[in-house]
């Protein structure tokens, strides 16, 4: 975590030096820098500029019985089918390790400075991530999937669409992310859904994303903590994260 200051500071406001600078005024400490109207105590300062937090992990799981449907034909002039899929129910998708949110729980601060109070109790959650998951029935477009260009069946696939997150005991923070979902007709002309991560799916180019979708929405929590989104106030100040540390194997915990 790191102090969040409004702007440097550069001009000096009281003149700290008397007597021919042989006694420092501890009085008149307060100096600017700049055009910010922020003030810093330079000789009372009792909070460091980084701070490193103790925290651990928690996932939730609330799903909704949803239907996902969409047509496909077996050639091109033939007759139309629809297809359905229970989305969570766990009978066409493995649901293991798939939540809907995870919250990240504040343990302890890790400085040598014992005086630093912090304004937050252990076990207090200081950040949720909601993973986009989908809330009803609908059906979904399907179109002709031009990926294996030798096949002469007729094979449809859709856009992808938010599923859920991913979350397992010690999991990276980077594998801590949105799961996308696509369904379409294989070289059986048998219709499948698919599920897979939302950073292999763009990274490997393997279709359209669905419109509706913010590409920034599919960040995973290594992303949220990196971008500044935890903040937590300690004493007076205000610290955002910046950097997280997880190298267990099983464990929840990380800094």
């Amino acid at each position: 975590m790191i102090k969040n200051i409004k702007s440097p500071n550069s001009r000096f406001k009281d003149i700290p030096f008397v007597n021919g600078y042989t006694d420092i005024e501890k009085t008149n400490n307060v100096f600017v820098i700049g055009n910010s109207d922020y003030e810093e105590t330079i000789f009372e300062d009792n909070f460091p500029d980084y701070m490193e937090i103790l925290c651990t992990l928690s996932a939730k799981s609330m799903f909704s019985n949803v239907i996902i449907a969409a047509g496909y034909r077996i050639t091109p002039d033939g007759q139309d089918y629809i297809m359905q899929k229970n989305l969570y129910n766990g009978q066409d998708i493995n649901m293991k390790n798939m939540i809907s949110e995870v919250d990240i729980e504040f343990l302890d601060i890790v400085t040598n400075k014992k005086y630093v109070k912090c304004n937050i109790s252990k076990n207090q959650v200081i950040y949720k991530k909601h993973f986009q998951i989908q809330n009803q029935s609908k059906r979904i477009p399907n179109y002709p999937d031009l990926s294996n260009h030798q096949s002469e069946i007729f094979m449809t696939k859709s856009d992808a669409h938010c599923f859920a997150g991913m979350y397992f005991d010690g999991a990276k923070l980077s594998d801590i992310q949105q799961y996308l979902f696509y369904v379409g007709t294989d070289i059986n002309s048998k219709p499948y859904i698919k599920i897979i991560a939302a950073q292999d799916f763009i990274r490997k180019n393997l279709g359209n994303i669905d419109k509706s979708i913010d590409i920034a929405s599919l960040s995973s929590l290594e992303d949220d903590i990196c971008d500044g989104k935890i903040r937590i106030i300690v004493g007076d100040v205000e610290y955002h994260s910046i950097l997280a540390i997880k190298n267990t194997f099983v464990s929840n915990i990380f800094s």
